[in-house]
């Protein structure tokens, strides 16, 4: 289930996962998981991310996660027009402060079937009701591509949709 808002039909989508593509490859030739988001709002990049569990000996420093407390000020008075771009489907945990943060727009490059975040978006309706956009797909395959060029092994546990 992707959906996009109508306010989101003007945007260049594959401009910005381009730069979390970018964020995605640091992660990997620094030994992380080849995951990269940036943060939006009209228009702009305000918040960068990458995966970086190893280097902070932290297992919740997810790229989306990441991206979101590099928001700020900016996040915290604009979150209203806020697009969370990542390269993979968030994971709960990445939803859950895409949704505490209030951030209306998810868009993303690979579909992950083994996170249920489809699954929560559509009958939770806590989740929902701040959820206006999330659509997949968008340069799924070159994020496919990152993971096999990184991480082949943890490509197979997301099981893309397209497989």
């Amino acid at each position: 289930m992707d959906f996009i808002h109508p306010d989101l039909s003007h945007m260049n989508l594959v401009e910005f996962m381009q730069v979390a593509l970018r964020e995605a490859d640091l992660a990997g030739q620094s030994g992380e998981l080849p995951i990269g988001a940036v943060l939006v709002i009209d228009g702009q990049i305000i918040a960068r991310g990458r995966a970086r569990h190893k280097s902070l000996q932290n297992q919740i420093r997810h790229a989306e996660l990441n991206a979101i407390l590099e928001g700020g000020e900016r996040l915290w008075n604009e979150y209203k027009h806020a697009i969370l771009f990542t390269t993979v489907e968030p994971c709960p945990l990445c939803l859950g402060a895409v949704v505490m943060a209030d951030i209306p727009h998810i868009i993303f490059g690979v579909h992950d079937v083994n996170v249920c975040s489809t699954l929560s978006v559509e009958t939770n309706p806590y989740v929902r009701r701040h959820i206006k956009s999330y659509y997949g797909g968008v340069m799924e395959s070159e994020a496919i591509a990152m993971f096999n060029k990184y991480d082949p092994k943890a490509l197979q546990c997301i099981q893309t949709a397209s497989t």
